[in-house]
This record gives C-alpha cells, sequence and structure tokens, in this order.
C-alpha cells in the first residue's frame, strides 16, 4: 500500500482518487506510468527529471527538487482501496468529511484535485456544485485560506499532457505571486 506524504504547511497537496494496484504493490505514488512526474517537471515544479519507481520519495518526501524548495504532499480521497480500474472506486460523503478534515488540519496552501471523481465527489459535497472548470476553483472551504485547482489526471484521458503542463505553470504561478505578496 501507499501511505499519505502529509504533514503541516504543505505549499501543495495533491488529492488523487485511490492508489492504482501497481503503485500500492510497489509501495510508491504515481509510479506505473511517468507522466504526473514528467508534467511535473515541464512545468517547473519539480527542477530536474526523477525516476517514476521512487520520485514520490524525491518530491513529496523533502523539498530539494521541487521548485522554491516548496513542500508537496499526496493523499487519496479513497486511501484504503488499491485498484487501477477507477469505475470500481465508489467514494463517499465520508471519504469528502475525511478529506475536508484533512485539508483543514495540515492547511497546505494549494490542494490540486487530480481526478474528475474527487471533483465530482468532493466539490459537489461542500458546494453543491457539479461540472466545474480546470485551473483556478478559488477558496472552496468557508473559514479556509487553501485554494483549489482542479487538474485533469495525468493519464488515461483525452486531456493532452500539455493542457495539464500549463494547468500547473498556473499553480506555479499562483504560489509565485502569494508568497510574493506575503514577503512584501
Amino acid at each position: 500500500m501507499v501511505y499519505p506524504f502529509l504533514r503541516r504547511g504543505l505549499d501543495i497537496l495533491f488529492v488523487g482518487l485511490n492508489p492504482a494496484n501497481t503503485s500500492s504493490k510497489k509501495g510508491h505514488y504515481f509510479s506505473t506510468n511517468p507522466a504526473f512526474w514528467n508534467q511535473l517537471y515541464s512545468a517547473g515544479l519539480i527542477t530536474k527529471p526523477v525516476d517514476m519507481n521512487v520520485a514520490d520519495e524525491q518530491v513529496f518526501g523533502n523539498s530539494a527538487i521541487n521548485a522554491n524548495h516548496w513542500e508537496y504532499g499526496i493523499t487519496d480521497l479513497v486511501n484504503f482501496l488499491a485498484e487501477s480500474n477507477s469505475s470500481v472506486v465508489k467514494p463517499t460523503t465520508k471519504n469528502c468529511i475525511d478529506l475536508k478534515q484533512t485539508i483543514l488540519e495540515y492547511e497546505p496552501k494549494v490542494v490540486i484535485l487530480l481526478h474528475s471523481k474527487v471533483i465530482k465527489h468532493f466539490v459537489k459535497n461542500f458546494l453543491g456544485k457539479e461540472g466545474v472548470e480546470y485551473g483556478n476553483l478559488g477558496k472552496l472551504i468557508n473559514g479556509c485560506d487553501t485554494v483549489f485547482f482542479n487538474i485533469p489526471f495525468p493519464h488515461g484521458n483525452a486531456i493532452s499532457s500539455d493542457v495539464k503542463v500549463e494547468l500547473y505553470k498556473q499553480v506555479k504561478n499562483s504560489l509565485e505571486s502569494r508568497n510574493s505578496a506575503i514577503a512584501k
């Protein structure tokens, strides 16, 4: 099984649907396809290419290769089920409540929702909205300064990698602007 990389004060918290079978067996996030890591590198969120078999330790475990030495973490909406077929995964209201509590507890600056089912269930449960756009969703939780982004899953869909890279660049620009405003 893969275990979340969570700690207080993250710059970015990535939220997937659930661990894939192969990732769970290997014990590493996104270890079945390098698309996610390549997109982060192309967008400038990490400063060098990584080996997908240990990339989660490098990117989520410390900040040495992260842009601006930002702290990144990852968790899943349904973190107890290893399954590669997302149609089998059925998120519940409790999963959404647990994710909201995680966000409130750890207070990341940005949360990136990485799967259409995460968007569908999390956003619908807390905002009553469906069919949100990609990119910056703003602050979704009352009393919480976390900014949410909707970025499509890195692979296995019709959305090009170039589109995803541009969305990750938006995240990077947003964090740089936020940090610049705080520094003034």
